[in-house]
């Protein structure tokens, strides 16, 4: 169930003229008097409608209105849906650029900003540059000598430094303007070459400790720029260990500098962002992050964004998920085997690893998975693995004739009396459902693809058999 919405496109209409807090012009070569132009801003990886503006008798393009703009990347969009890129700073909002339609750098200019003129003469400059790039990687396509090859990258990587070099030049010269943010904000950090030559870890720890270092968490403009989104998806999604308890402290670690730098529309989409990309996600418990997000931010009145319906949402969600996030200890179970006679309790079960699988012998997706259940209890069982199977619904008969024919020998149980609490408990929506326990019933993992539980066993059983060495 998705609780947080995406970000939708917000119009704006009706600015009014008079005592202007912005007022930009635009000159554009070979529009017609009415063509129309839509005013934007990026939002992360999305465009945010600001207004609306028709070419006039003067052929310009004017948007003005009594509000200030917020910072950021604006874009104007021409009636054939091309646009151009300019700066909207925090002051000076009266401005006139000229460009014309083939939107070639040379056919831009401005007057009234200096953001938009550092910003305007760094297009101009990178295309001499990126010419040449495109070039050096056609010729590195078609090149099959190793000699030519590795030539061709110093080539390359010469030309990346050049445009680099630039690109600080600039920066360290309007280090004021939000240009210079911008600009900054692509720069790959520097590590010193005595870390860099390293090979014990010290250069992923120094490139992660300092991973947002030309980023302004202090700025909200940020947001509105096409920079943030990627930097947060890699360092989040890649960079960090994809472990729960490694991007927990990740996560809590930037979302703090952010509100303590008082940018609350950047943490308001890092926090967003991270509970949305957490509970979409594939990867095995990742729903820990999740509980984790709700409870520590939702739940504890950090969402100054949220309406109570949304809070009273994400605390129930919470709710049903913390019991059977990895690391927490199973819930228990007192169920009933085939014969009505005998009852198990999951935690009796002494094994150093419990697979424990809600299933349903008339659901299409179970049946493809129990079949590679059995063959790995077939060749694990002998080791130590023990499968509790728990079948969820009411068709005894039918439940047991698929046992029989499947040989599926191994702990088979079910609610007979209709008094387990396991669907509560496991949040059971849907089969099969597998956790894989440790010998203390600990939860390890969540709903790995059957054929790789086999191998994921092997690893618990390793573990286990350190851990019994080292006691």
């Amino acid at each position: 169930m998705r609780f947080i919405k995406t970000v939708v496109l917000l119009l704006f209409v009706g600015l009014g003229f008079a005592n202007a807090q912005h007022n930009i012009s635009f000159k554009i070569n070979g529009l017609q008097n009415g063509d129309e132009c839509i005013l934007a801003h990026y939002y992360a990886d999305q465009n945010r409608i600001i207004d609306t503006a028709n070419v006039n008798a003067n052929g310009d393009v004017i948007f003005s209105g009594p509000d200030k703009l917020l910072n950021g990347v604006y874009i104007v969009v021409l009636p054939r849906k091309t646009y151009i890129e300019f700066i909207v700073p925090n002051d000076d909002q009266e401005f006139a650029i000229t460009f014309d339609t083939t939107l070639a750098p040379s056919s831009k200019s401005v007057v009234g900003s200096i953001d938009n003129q550092v910003f305007f003469d760094f297009d101009k400059f990178a295309v001499s540059p990126g010419t040449r790039k495109r070039d050096l990687i056609a010729e590195f396509r078609s090149c099959e000598n190793p000699t030519c090859k590795t030539d061709i990258r110093k080539k390359i990587k010469a030309v990346d430094k050049e445009v680099d070099d630039k690109r600080k030049e600039l920066v360290n010269r309007y280090s004021e303007t939000f240009t210079a943010k911008l600009l900054k904000s692509v720069l790959d950090i520097e590590i010193p070459e005595e870390i860099n030559s390293d090979t014990t870890g010290k250069k992923y720890d120094y490139f992660r400790k300092h991973y947002w270092d030309n980023i302004d968490l202090t700025d909200d403009g940020m947001l509105r720029t096409p920079v943030f989104k990627g930097k947060l998806e890699y360092y989040i999604g890649k960079l960090v260990v994809q472990q729960p308890d490694t991007l927990i402290p990740a996560i809590d670690e930037l979302c703090t500098r952010i509100e303590k730098g008082g940018a609350m529309e950047l943490y308001k989409y890092v926090v967003w962002w991270n509970t949305n990309h957490h509970e979409e996600s594939k990867m095995m418990c990742m729903d820990k992050v999740l509980l984790h997000m709700a409870k520590n931010y939702y739940c504890a009145g950090k969402c100054y964004w949220a309406d109570s319906s949304l809070v009273g949402k994400m605390c129930e969600h919470a709710e049903k998920i913390g019991p059977t996030v990895c690391g927490a200890i199973a819930p228990n179970m007192f169920l009933t085997d085939t014969t009505f006679a005998r009852t198990f309790e999951l935690h009796k079960i002494s094994a150093p690893v419990t697979v424990v699988v809600f299933w349903d012998h008339q659901c299409g997706h179970c049946k493809k998975e129990i079949p590679k259940l059995k063959l790995m209890y077939d060749t694990m069982k002998q080791r130590g693995v023990e499968v509790y199977s728990v079948y969820t619904q009411a068709d005894w008969e039918g439940w047991k004739e698929y046992i029989r024919a499947n040989d599926l020998n191994w702990l088979n149980v079910m609610d007979a009396f209709n008094k387990a609490t396991y669907r509560e408990d496991y949040n059971i929506i849907s089969t099969p459902q597998v956790y894989m326990l440790d010998e203390n019933k600990t939860i390890r993992f969540k709903n790995p693809p059957a054929e790789n539980v086999g191998r994921i066993a092997e690893i618990m059983l390793e573990e286990y058999e350190t851990n019994k060495k080292l006691k």
